[in-house]
């Protein structure tokens, strides 16, 4: 693999960094000391950045924020990702529609990161531009379809022991339902609200290691496998692909905000509705569980 060009390497990392808490302002010290920068390198990269209009700076202070010149970058990019757009059209439609927030999340390698958000904002969700390590029990809607060497890979990311035969039929759960099920408890709250936490500052320290630790907290039990009909369920994320045309999951969409315990069969109801948008969005119309399996195994 190429050596990556320092000064473009850093100028994406305060791209990123700015993206996680977009309506926050930074200055040259804030910037230099969260990434780690050469105070003159980063003053010459925030020169030639606010001069092409990826950043732009107050009139009155000294704080840099990002600038018009990435809309027009972002508008274009939807161009080149019709589904990826339709599914950012579908989290409005699904929010609307039952009242309760939606995300749309897409996959970075190995990294997960929020793309729209949408909803009343009843409970805390990742921010557009916020990114998450795609290590076990997250990451299950991209996971569920792949082949097994890349399972494999994402099992022996997980931060500390997990049972990987419990994660193996969580995701054959998902591929049969055609959707994910995640729940909630008070320890998965609290881990979940201490990950978002450390997402404002993406690039900060040992941030890779503290989330993954985090996220190693939340256990297998987070993902719902088993469920009873007779009983309520906490649930925290109902979460489905969308698909391209070559069968891989580009992206998902995500239904949280739910304030009571349900049963089963709203649970159910749910899952469908998210499902029937994400087939809108990948252009499936048709009967959701063969349209997804049989797209999905390509």
């Amino acid at each position: 693999m190429p050596r990556p060009a320092l000064a473009a390497s850093r100028a994406i990392d305060i791209l990123n960094f700015m993206a996680a808490a977009p309506l926050r302002g930074y200055s040259l010290t804030e910037l230099v000391r969260q990434l780690d920068l050469n105070p003159a390198s980063c003053h010459a990269l925030l020169g030639a950045m606010t001069r092409d209009g990826y950043l732009v700076r107050a009139q009155r202070g000294k704080d840099y924020r990002l600038g018009p010149a990435l809309i027009a970058i972002g508008h274009a990019a939807l161009q080149c990702h019709p589904v990826v757009a339709a599914a950012r059209n579908q989290i409005a439609l699904l929010s609307a529609e039952l009242d309760l927030d939606s995300l749309l999340t897409a996959r970075l390698d190995d990294r997960l990161i929020a793309l729209a958000s949408e909803g009343p904002g009843r409970m805390p969700g990742l921010a557009v531009g916020q990114r998450v390590p795609l290590i076990p029990p997250l990451g299950t809607p991209f996971l569920a379809w792949a082949g097994e060497r890349e399972v494999d890979s994402w099992l022996g990311k997980a931060a500390g022991a997990i049972d990987a035969d419990r994660l193996r039929q969580s995701l054959a759960m998902v591929r049969q339902r055609g959707y994910a099920v995640t729940q909630r408890s008070p320890e998965q709250a609290a881990t979940g609200l201490a990950v978002l936490g450390m997402t404002e500052e993406p690039l900060a320290g040992d941030w890779q290691k503290r989330v993954a630790e985090r996220i190693g907290q939340m256990g297998e039990d987070y993902l719902m496998i088993e469920a009873q009909p007779d009983r309520l369920h906490p649930v925290m994320m109902i979460s489905a692909p969308v698909f391209g045309a070559d069968g891989a999951v580009l992206c998902t969409l995500s239904l949280f905000g739910f304030d009571r315990p349900l049963p089963l069969s709203r649970i159910a109801a749910l899952g469908d509705a998210v499902a029937r948008h994400c087939r809108a969005a990948s252009g499936m119309p048709g009967e959701p569980d063969k349209q997804i399996n049989e797209v999905g195994r390509g």
